[in-house]
């Protein structure tokens, strides 16, 4: 069973652009990639999802797709991909592709023919319509801010919707011609040899309406009680899984914006195999970066309670270092990041890592607009010129919601160049603070190292049919104390984790034989209380039921 595989083994995001650069023009390629997958397979690693690598004008980094058929000359070529694919293949590395079909690109042929020709088929490829004295069709707003509607030039009242940039136009569903298309992308990558596809922003494909939304929290698109987790978007996936994945013995894993965990349990139902919500990384103020304990755990539980199979993440490419966000900087970061690998590789579901969080990499220490590369950075930081809000608020607010920081380059050696790229050439985003310090030369060397934790970590999850496919269930502890029982086939282990800075007491849990599985801080002669951030995996042997 392939979502087996999933749960066992976990997935390992890679940025391509920023992973590594084979030749010297300070952007990550297929080749660097290439070059760098017997380190991912000393971690561990095999399933590999790869962010975006079509054909792109790159204004969302590749999440705006020209081309589905072709690869990004920035990455390389098709015979670079075939040969990733079939190196990866002998080192049991099964490769991932994003799969953006919310939307394309503005540049794509479609959306092309569907402005030169209104009575061209493509028109109904998208969702244009008609506004009405003067306004525009509906109030709905997008996630990137401002309307989600865009004046046709040339065709005065006319717009076309984005839920996203207005270089981004939304496809339209309803049409059986789009479904048709996207089959056809599937099946064409499938027959290159990738295993599945994580699928951008899925939740919102299908629109059953388009009338005004109701208001919502600043944070919030308006109009997505009307496009998010309709019953449509279910139907399409199901059609997906069955005529193409389910065959070809593939997966499907879903980003679900502004889906709640009850939303998301009807999304593993013959639809997909794991999933993303975001209330766990949005869970935060908006004058506060880091996440307080207490939230984290309970929007953790709520999440781990009610869906079956999470996709259990900290960060990604549009999300902030979970160093910084889950832990507090300062003399116990390093074992706040081990702690956050070992919940990775303990919770129920499907752990994914991304690139550089096995080596504890963190958000620059100040990153200028014009060293920006993000599209709602920049976005933000022009709306909020217009309100005339101060340099240093602007800055602060724009960079919270900002992704750059999770897309810096990846450090491989202590060299000029950090192994990322030739010696003497600029990256394409500068380097991160931290990489001299943190980078995998470094972390090799060191046994103590995020990185050596990382592989004792991973390899006890893939090792040990309880943490890979047990239940689990919560146990009372402390409000910033984690405490969770895994049970499978009679077997059992006990997680404990400490969410905070402050030392605190072990909460109790039933008796048994227990031996220590692993841990993040040195053995210690007394286990009585727990180290800011200390966490803990025992293997009971005794049988126990949760009331003791």
């Amino acid at each position: 069973m392939e979502q087996d595989r999933l749960r066992r083994y976990g997935v390992y995001q890679i940025y391509p652009i920023s992973f590594c650069d084979s030749d010297g023009d300070g952007k990550g390629d297929l080749k660097g990639i290439l070059s760098k997958l017997d380190y991912l397979s000393s971690l561990g690693i095999h399933n590999l999802w790869l962010s975006p690598i079509y054909v792109s004008p790159m204004r969302d980094m590749g999440y705006d797709i020209a081309d589905y058929y072709a690869i990004n000359p920035i990455f390389g070529t098709m015979e670079d991909f075939a040969t990733l694919v079939k190196e990866a293949e002998k080192r049991d590395i099964k490769i991932i592709m994003d799969l953006v079909v919310n939307h394309t690109s503005s540049d794509h042929p479609w959306f092309q023919e569907a402005l030169k020709a209104p009575d061209s088929k493509y028109r109904d490829y998208y969702i244009f319509r008609k506004g009405e004295n003067g306004k525009r069709p509906n109030n709905w707003t997008s996630s990137f801010g401002g309307s989600a509607w865009e004046e046709v030039e040339g065709e005065k009242g006319t717009y076309y919707l984005h839920l996203y940039g207005k270089e981004q136009p939304d496809l339209n569903w309803h049409n059986e011609e789009v479904y048709q298309e996207v089959k056809k992308i599937l099946n064409f990558w499938m027959d290159k040899g990738v295993y599945g596809f994580r699928c951008d922003v899925i939740s919102e494909i299908y629109k059953t309406s388009f009338e005004d939304g109701k208001k919502r929290k600043i944070s919030e698109p308006v109009g997505a009680e009307h496009f998010i987790a309709q019953k449509g978007c279910h139907q399409i996936l199901k059609r997906l899984r069955k005529e193409v994945i389910q065959p070809r013995h593939g997966v499907l894993i879903g980003e679900l914006y502004g889906v709640d965990d009850k939303q998301a349990q009807e999304f593993l139902d013959g639809e997909l195999d794991t999933l993303f919500g975001f209330e766990i990384t949005h869970t935060k103020s908006l004058l506060r970066q880091r996440i307080r304990p207490k939230d984290f755990k309970n929007v953790l539980v709520k999440w781990q309670e009610n869906v079956s199979c999470n996709g259990n993440y900290l960060e990604n490419h549009d999300q902030h270092r979970s160093v910084g966000k889950y832990v507090k900087r300062g003399r116990d970061e390093i074992a706040g990041a081990k702690m956050l690998l070992t919940l990775l590789c303990a919770l129920k579901g499907v752990p994914f890592f991304y690139q550089g969080q096995e080596l504890a990499l963190v958000d620059y220490n100040h990153l200028s607009e014009e060293e920006s590369h993000d599209i709602v950075r920049k976005f933000l930081e022009e709306l909020l010129k217009k309100y005339a809000v101060p340099p240093f608020l602007r800055h602060f607010i724009a960079r919270k919601f900002g992704r750059d920081d999770a897309r810096g380059p990846m450090p491989f050696s202590s060299i000029d160049g950090f192994g990322f790229t030739l010696p003497g050439r600029k990256p394409w985003q500068k380097f991160y603070d931290v990489s001299k310090e943190r980078n995998v030369e470094r972390g090799e060397k060191d046994p103590s190292s995020v990185l050596s934790y990382f592989r004792k970590a991973l390899s006890l999850r893939q090792s040990d049919d309880v943490l890979s496919f047990g239940e689990i269930s919560f146990l009372p502890s402390d409000r910033e104390v984690l405490l969770f029982l895994r049970t499978y086939q009679g077997k059992r282990r006990v997680a404990l984790f400490n969410l905070s800075d402050k030392r605190k007491e072990v909460p109790s849990f039933p008796e048994g034989k227990k031996d220590l599985l692993l841990s993040n801080v040195y053995p210690r002669k007394k286990e009585d209380s727990l180290l800011p951030y200390e966490s803990r995996i025992y293997r009971i042997d005794e049988p126990f039921s949760k009331n003791g």
